[in-house]
This record gives C-alpha cells, sequence and structure tokens, in this order.
C-alpha cells in the first residue's frame, strides 16, 4: 500500500522517465526498481499514529471546553429571572457550546478520513 503510494508520487513527479519493474510499479531509471526500506514504512506509521494521537487528544480538550461551556450556558439561562438580555446571552451561549461540541465530535472522524485518503 505504501509502495503504491510512494510510486504514485513519482509517478507523477517522473511521468515521462519512468521504467516498469517486474512488481507491475514504475520506478525512476536512475534509482532503478527498489524496495521501500521498513525504516521508511515504520517511520511513516509512527508519523501518522502522533497525528491521530494529537487528533484525539485536541478533541478531548475541546470537547471537554464545550460541555463546560454547555453547563455555563444552561446555568446562565436558569438564573436570567426573566431579563431578556441574559436569556438571549444565554442562548447565544448554549447554541454556539452544542456548535463545537458537534464540530469536535465530528473533528476526529475527519482528521481520520483525511489520513485514510493520504495513505491510500
Amino acid at each position: 500500500m505504501i509502495q503504491e503510494f510512494l510510486s504514485s508520487i513519482i509517478a507523477k513527479a517522473y511521468a515521462q522517465d519512468l521504467i516498469p519493474c517486474a512488481d507491475g510499479t514504475l520506478a525512476d531509471p536512475t534509482v532503478g526498481c527498489t524496495a521501500v526500506p521498513k525504516a521508511l514504512v515504520h517511520t511513516q506509521s509512527d508519523i501518522l499514529s502522533i497525528i491521530l494521537k494529537s487528533a484525539d487528544a485536541v478533541v478531548t480538550i475541546v470537547a471537554a471546553a464545550a460541555v463546560i461551556v454547555l453547563i455555563y450556558g444552561g446555568i446562565t439561562y436558569a438564573i436570567s429571572m426573566g431579563n431578556e438580555e441574559k436569556i438571549e446571552t444565554a442562548k447565544r451561549t448554549l447554541f454556539w457550546s452544542i456548535f463545537g461540541l458537534v464540530l469536535a465530535l465530528l473533528a476526529k472522524y475527519i482528521v481520520t478520513a483525511v489520513l485514510v485518503i493520504i495513505t491510500q
């Protein structure tokens, strides 16, 4: 899979100068038909793992902040005592905190989908 990905990048960069290899891929004639080193594959998977873990950490922090703001908006709404200005402020706070929570929960799936597309 990774070798196909790297071959496609090479094919796009050097489309006119490629030679066919025995495994069906194309290679640069100056390098020849070589296998992708295991260290490169392992490094790439480590980088992807770091990206996914970082995205998970950011999503967790943003989701926690959205829940805290949601609670704050609920409390503000509950103690507004009929004051229209406070009610509108609380409604905006509730709306944007729910929007942020949904966006944070979708962000993990968006990052995963982008990484799947990139690594294919």
